[in-house]
């Protein structure tokens, strides 16, 4: 039997995703121990580094959505590849007096901001984000939420890079460690990129491996659920909206607003679990670390759970179940008065936390379309900034205010069961006036 070459698309950028996610998001933990030991910054400062990362990552989403759908994610794969490997290998010269380019002198810590922050932040949000996430989308109309699931596993299943990202910076230091990582970007991410074909179409193929004989359509006087394109051929369910068009929609903001008040706790929580269970549950490092990691880990059952259910259930009520078992999680979490309860709560939320992630990958294309998926995402993207930037920091200054994080987990329940209603409210958008009824995205192979 002969495997539909979007899987291979799909296994590409999830393995794209296996290093990028692993030498980034869950490789700084690890590196921004070594980073204070060496330059002496404060915990906020050095935290500060990884913040302005994401916030502007959210910033440059419409830019960067926009050259994806208008160049294709393979060329932007590449060139992401390239910007990011190019900071890591230069982050390793960044010594504790500073980093001067000619004339230019800046401390150590104002380098490792516009290196990391930005340059790096750029590269990577384009490269392993937006870019494999429109390559994933195109391929696939009837079978995009399993799509986003095994593209998912691969953020879930990057504990190895991490574990030889952390042996690395433990045994060799951070120096050599971040060097090797960027050039493993060119010897691993550039030729997995070259697999990211934007759409089936390029290559005489349909999403989902469809036949076109069972696409023809025969005009008929009626109105259709369908829209024949130019060759006749067509997508059922499928319309492309304009960016402009999708800003417009009810859903779009629903979306925005439903999914943003889970997000003000998805990674605040994990960001502070380490420390409330160690200062505030008095329980050892060595087993706090083993929770994160778990949570983590068990996030691959999620999304490999909610991922499949995805193309047979509506995406709204497993975005909503996913975000009713993240709370609880998090009650779980505030009331943990010893391990097992730690374990209930790893369990959870992690369940939880992964299993959304690919859902509303594919609800964003479900309503949208293809056409100007990574636009549209990067708007959205742009659009949840108070949620991704302001919940870890709150969270951190309940801590620092009160010595406890009760009333920053009692916040997060709270706007997550907020934000369950705006999720039921997110119903697929109407077709725009005009447009006829159901009109399917045209095909452009």
């Amino acid at each position: 039997m002969k495997i539909f070459r979007g899987w291979y698309v799909v296994t590409a950028a999830a393995l794209i995703n296996v290093y990028g996610a692993g030498v980034w998001f869950y490789g700084f933990p690890i590196l921004y121990p070594a980073l204070l030991d060496e330059f002496g910054w404060t915990a906020a400062g050095g935290a500060a580094i990884a913040s302005l990362s994401r916030l502007e990552g959210s910033l440059e989403g419409p830019i960067v959505g926009w050259l994806v759908d208008r160049y294709g994610p393979r060329r932007l794969a590449i060139i992401g590849a390239i910007i990011f490997g190019f900071g890591y290998m230069v982050m390793s010269q960044i010594s504790g007096d500073g980093y001067g380019i000619g004339p230019l002198q800046m401390t150590a810590f104002s380098a490792f901001v516009l290196l990391y922050a930005g340059w790096m932040s750029i590269g990577y949000n384009t490269g392993f984000g937006h870019a494999s996430q429109a390559a994933v989308n195109a391929w696939f109309i009837k079978k995009r939420s399993r799509a986003f699931m095994l593209f998912s596993l691969g953020a879930g299943g990057s504990g190895l890079t991490v574990l030889a990202f952390g042996w690395g910076i433990a045994n060799y230091g951070w120096r050599p460690t971040v060097f090797l990582s960027g050039v493993g970007i060119f010897l691993i991410i550039i030729p997995l990129s070259l697999v990211l074909v934007h759409k089936p179409e390029q290559v005489g193929l349909l999403p989902d491996g469809e036949s076109p004989e069972d696409l023809k359509v025969q005009p008929s006087d009626s109105e259709s659920a369908i829209d024949s394109t130019t060759d006749g051929d067509v997508i059922e369910n499928e319309y492309d909206f304009g960016v402009i068009e999708a800003i417009k929609t009810f859903s779009f903001w629903m979306i925005i607003v439903g999914t943003g008040s889970r997000s003000v706790a998805m990674t605040s929580v994990i960001i502070h679990q380490v420390k409330y269970l160690t200062d505030i549950r008095e329980i050892s490092d060595i087993q706090a670390s083993a929770a994160l990691g778990a949570t983590v880990t068990i996030s691959v059952v999620g999304r490999t759970i909610f991922g499949w259910l995805g193309d047979y259930i509506d995406k709204r009520y497993l975005l909503i179940a996913a975000t009713l078992l993240q709370a609880f999680g998090i009650f779980i979490l505030a009331n943990a008065t010893n391990m097992a309860l730690v374990w209930v709560y790893a369990a959870m939320y992690g369940i939880a936390y992964g299993g959304g992630i690919p859902v509303y990958m594919a609800i964003v294309g479900d309503y949208f379309g293809r056409k100007n998926y990574a636009t549209i995402r990067g708007f959205m993207q742009m659009f949840q900034i108070p949620a991704t930037v302001t919940g870890p920091i709150f969270a951190g200054w309940v801590f620092d205010t009160t010595g406890n994080y009760q009333i920053a987990f009692t916040t997060f329940i709270g706007s997550m069961l907020v934000g369950i209603v705006f999720l039921f409210l997110a119903k697929r958008p109407r077709i725009p006036t005009g447009t006829p009824q159901g009109n399917i995205a045209e095909m452009t192979g």
